[in-house]
């Protein structure tokens, strides 16, 4: 930081702190600093929290649990507890105080009754909606564009079919809709060094070999969702999906033989060729797609 001398009040200006002089003239001294709120830190909110502090902005990270407390301060995270449940949000409400956006990375429990997602998301729009937030950013899935063959974009039209699916397009609506400036991403399937889907598909034939996949890498999702952030003026809907596609047949066969997993064994059936496209955000950010070969 500089020091100056002669120096009389300091202004802000967009992005900046101006200093003002004695000759009225501003000179900005260092950009102020933007806090990212992230609720549900976990396998993805962490390193992306991470490369955040990375490029310079303070963050914030939520868990439920004591244990993924723990585990936000080990990697130099705000952490706070909290829990977004259907009726209210409980915890250290303190984690909205100062947060300039707000990331929401919280799915529909699977393994529970999906249709209380959405009552949840609608518990801490109440709290955002009476916070100083400036800026939204959703985190859901392509999911939403259901199972049907085609090839599907931010212009399509969602049909969701599953209960989960059915939940996140609706808070899609909501977020979209309420009074903050807002932004959806459709992530692809997660994969990473420590994530795949192949680990559930043990012992069990795979449907749709001649299907296309559709995932994104961890790398690219914390990239991705950056370049979003950064994206100050931006609103909307994005994919965030590998431009990759290989078929399920051969993507799970390499990731079987690299992971010396046994040989996998597949259904035989026509192919239903779905594929999410994800370049609007190549053409409106400055992200690309660091792994655009998931067979490597």
């Amino acid at each position: 930081m500089k020091f100056l001398k002669y120096s009389v009040f300091f202004k802000k200006y967009g992005e900046y702190l101006l200093l003002g002089l004695m000759d009225s003239k501003y000179i900005p001294i260092f950009e102020i600093m933007n806090t990212i709120g992230i609720i549900g830190c976990g396998w993805l909110g962490i390193p992306l929290g991470k490369a955040l502090l990375q490029k310079g902005y303070a963050v914030h990270g939520t868990r439920r649990s004591e244990k993924g407390i723990q585990l936000i301060k080990q990697n130099g995270i705000s952490a706070f507890q909290l829990e977004v449940l259907p009726n209210k949000v409980s915890g250290d409400l303190s984690f909205f105080s100062g947060v300039d956006s707000l990331l929401i990375s919280i799915p529909p429990e699977r393994k529970k009754d999906p249709s209380s997602f959405v009552p949840k998301i609608k518990s801490l729009l109440k709290i955002i909606q009476g916070s100083g937030i400036q800026r939204l950013l959703f985190l859901s899935s392509s999911s939403v564009y259901g199972k049907s063959a085609g090839v599907f974009n931010e212009n399509t039209i969602p049909t969701p079919e599953t209960q989960s699916a059915k939940a996140l397009y609706e808070v899609e609506q909501m977020i979209m809709n309420c009074n903050i400036p807002s932004m959806v991403v459709r992530l692809g399937g997660l994969i990473g060094e420590d994530r795949n889907p192949i680990v559930h598909l043990q012992d069990r034939k795979i449907s749709n070999p001649k299907g296309s996949v559709n995932f994104v890498h961890q790398i690219d999702a914390i990239n991705g969702i950056s370049a979003l952030i950064e994206l100050t003026k931006g609103n909307g809907i994005y994919n965030l999906v590998s431009p990759h596609h290989p078929t399920r047949k051969e993507y799970y066969t390499f990731i079987a033989d690299k992971l010396k997993f046994p040989k996998p064994k597949f259904e035989k059936e026509q192919a239903l060729v779905r594929v999410i496209n994800g370049e609007k955000i190549v053409a409106d950010t400055t992200f690309d797609y660091n792994v655009n070969n998931l067979l490597i």
